[in-house]
């Protein structure tokens, strides 16, 4: 529990995306670790990501929706 936000683990996600119908994704990893966790997600019918990483969704899943959000450009 994260203020009062209950953070599930990775062993957890694949369970609570299928039994809470999840559509969109908001993701705020490191750059390595997003492939990864894209592939899982996507796996699962997640095709639309709210991305606060630096790694190109739509590269590898162009079917996707995609919104990139850059800290730092936001910033300036």
């Amino acid at each position: 529990m994260l203020r009062g936000i209950t953070v599930k683990s990775d062993e957890e996600i694949k369970d609570f995306c299928t039994q809470n119908k999840i559509t969109t994704a908001f993701l705020c990893l490191p750059k390595d670790a997003v492939s990864a966790q894209v592939d899982i997600l996507y796996s699962l019918g997640i095709k639309t990501f709210w991305n606060f990483s630096h790694y190109d969704i739509s590269k590898k899943y162009p079917d996707t929706i995609v919104e990139n959000v850059h800290m730092s450009d936001s910033l300036m």
